[in-house]
């Protein structure tokens, strides 16, 4: 469009304390004044324009999080501050370490791999690799090497506080003065792109490659390494006597084939060496050489990664030691703290970084009974990176193994997964993806997915419990929507009062016994600034065998008698030769009605409902049943 002769456009523009405010002012003969003012206005995540999250008032019934003192991270750079204590007594095993001649980083030079046939032969078996000396992918920048650069960068995380992401939002106002002297105005706001959750982020960084990557990842999860294990099972004592003769006897069977060499040798690890729980309670580690923790057969997390490094070298494997910390059974979901020290390794095969912990992969510790439960865990096993970060910081960011490495801000807030959630192909979706969940009207829920498995369609199971100020109180996992891939379900719970919990998530594999206690794969803390006023009493459900179910009406454990109330029932993940039989029994007790199947995997019937109990049930007989949820009307 022309412009009408005469027309005059002014512009002002002003920053006062990173407000930004534009203003243009259009006049032409015979027209009304056109004052438009955009203000660009960068806040801080989370707040609304002209509140301070920060300075709102804590609610009295509402107990607020203590901070507390970050600990000083073990490093093996820095000198050390503390007099004692797990950090100064986990740094002067790694003083100790260090003064011995120094090992070959993997990060430096591939080994040169012998090439004879391997007598295990795994499945499926990997491409032989060109000998070449492969040299890690190496970053430069202005401050030189990667390496100058990733001590200033372990400096500055260690000393700053947790970033705050911003956004910038924007406000336009549009003024016009007419001829009669009225003034109209229209305020338009516009936010920035909503900042990325901890996952989100974690998703931008990849596993780090160097350049000699075969171009195939690894898949250890798929490989069969029964012999490997039988092979290190039956080590007699007499060949665990030294690290020599226990090095030759774990890795010479499978000369050349170093993902077997370094299985046989965590397995061993991992079925005779104990976690010192007294030492690690008590702050009076010992000894955590090679040769004393082969001798006593007990260790912390340092003894365990310098006797793996210790069998390994024999054989030629180049595996490097891993020293940060770790959220283990000490650190608290939600916790302000980063983790408790720790030490893992890693290896590079064909290219690819992948990280081993046999601490871990040895068993639990029970803090209560100071004790240490043997549980063989090969997921701890050539883990991948972007894995193990979710529960394993080092102290070096080059040592995450990502591209690029993550910020400590998004560490602290990766939610709480466990092993089994990634075994059981469950994973966090939709909202509430950290470890904190917050709520102001009591109400708490959180979407997981369920992954089918490929052959037959059968997905985990899982169950929820909420953990409130000394209570266990049901939750509800309610089915969502499912394709051919994955099903979708939704945690939901209320809180009772203001105050924090825990909600804790627990998983079956497909066929797995529900009447047994299953593995906690998810945690949450809880926050709620209600007053719990608004918690209403979920409906109590059971375990069925041979399907899963999800109750999708009547939600809550109380309805309205003498009303029409629909009951719908869910059914998923049907074991073969199971056929479900849903139905409805009154609170006189007598026979149970069916509920109609409406679609396939849907049940439904719609009943007033006299005063009393009434109980969803499964007929495994014409006359014989099992509870599947329960419900008053009144």
């Amino acid at each position: 469009m022309n412009p009408i002769p005469g027309t005059k456009t002014s512009t002002k523009t002003s920053t006062v304390n990173g407000v930004t405010t534009v203003v243009t002012t259009v006049t032409a003969p015979g027209q009304p004044t056109r004052i438009t003012t955009t203000t660009t206005t960068t806040k801080p995540v989370g707040q609304q324009p002209g509140s301070d999250a920060q300075r709102q008032p804590a609610q009295p019934s509402v107990p607020q999080p203590q901070p507390r003192p970050q600990p000083q991270l073990v490093s093996q750079d820095q000198p050390e501050k503390r007099k004692s204590g797990f950090f100064s007594s986990l740094k002067k095993h790694v003083l100790r370490n260090d003064d011995t001649p120094k090992r070959t980083s993997i990060i430096q030079q591939q080994p040169t791999v012998v090439q004879q046939q391997p007598v295990f032969q795994q499945q499926p078996q990997q491409k032989p690799q060109p000998q070449i000396p492969a040299q890690t992918i190496r970053l430069e920048s202005d401050d030189g090497p990667l390496d100058r650069l990733a001590e200033k960068m372990q400096h500055a995380t260690l000393n700053r506080p947790p970033v705050v992401e911003h956004h910038s939002s924007t406000t336009t106002t549009t003024t016009t003065t007419g001829p009669d002297g009225k003034v109209t105005k229209k305020v338009t706001h516009t936010d920035g792109d909503a900042p990325d959750d901890a996952i989100a982020l974690l998703k931008k960084s990849q596993p780090l490659l160097a350049d000699t990557f075969s171009g195939k990842r690894l898949e250890p999860e798929n490989m069969d390494f029964s012999r490997e294990d039988n092979h290190a099972r039956a080590c007699p004592n007499g060949e665990a006597a030294t690290i020599a003769s226990l090095s030759h006897y774990l890795t010479s069977p499978c000369k050349g084939n170093k993902i077997s060499q370094l299985r046989t040798i965590f397995t061993w690890i991992a079925n005779n060496i104990a976690y010192d729980v007294p030492a690690f309670m008590s702050g009076r580690y010992g000894d955590q050489a090679p040769e004393h923790v082969l001798r006593t057969r007990k260790a912390v997390c340092e003894g365990y990664a310098n006797l793996f490094i210790s069998l390994a070298e024999p054989a030629g494997l180049q595996v490097q030691k891993v020293v940060g910390v770790a959220r283990g059974v000490d650190v608290q979901i939600g916790d302000d703290r980063l983790g408790s020290p720790h030490a893992w390794n890693a290896v590079r095969i064909h290219g690819e970084y992948l990280l081993i912990d046999s601490t871990w992969g040895a068993g639990v510790c029970d803090l209560g009974t100071r004790s240490f439960k043997k549980l063989f865990r090969p997921f701890f096993f050539l883990l991948r990176p972007n894995r193990l970060i979710y529960t394993h910081w080092p102290n070096k960011p080059e040592q995450q193994f990502l591209d690029p490495p993550i910020h400590e801000s998004v560490f602290r807030t990766l939610p709480a997964i466990k092993p089994e959630s990634w075994d059981l192909g469950i994973k966090l979706a939709g909202r509430n993806r950290g470890q904190v969940i917050r709520t102001k009207d009591d109400y708490v829920e959180a979407e997981i997915r369920l992954k089918k498995r490929p052959s037959d369609g059968a997905t985990g199971k899982v169950v929820a419990r909420l953990n409130w100020k000394g209570q266990s109180l049901p939750v509800v996992c309610q089915w969502q929507r499912e394709d051919e891939r994955y099903v979708w379900m939704i945690i939901k719970c209320w809180c009772p009062s203001g105050g924090s919990g825990e909600l804790n998530v627990f998983g079956w594999p497909p066929g797995g016994d529900q009447t047994k206690n299953g593995p906690q794969i998810l945690g949450f803390r809880v926050f709620n600034e209600g007053s719990g006023k608004a918690s209403k009493p979920l409906l109590q459900q059971y375990v069925v065998q041979g399907f899963a179910f999800s109750v999708l009406e009547p939600l809550y454990a109380k309805v309205k008698k003498n009303e029409p109330q629909v009951i719908r029932v869910r059914v998923f993940d049907v074991q073969k030769g199971v056929t479900p039989a849903l139905a409805v029994q009154a609170p006189d007790g007598g026979m149970p009605e069916r509920l109609s199947q409406v679609k396939p995997g849907l049940f439904e019937t719609t009943k007033v409902l006299s005063a009393g109990q009434w109980k969803i049930v499964n007929m495994t007989s014409e006359y014989g049943f099992s509870f599947a949820a329960v419900f008053d009307a009144v």
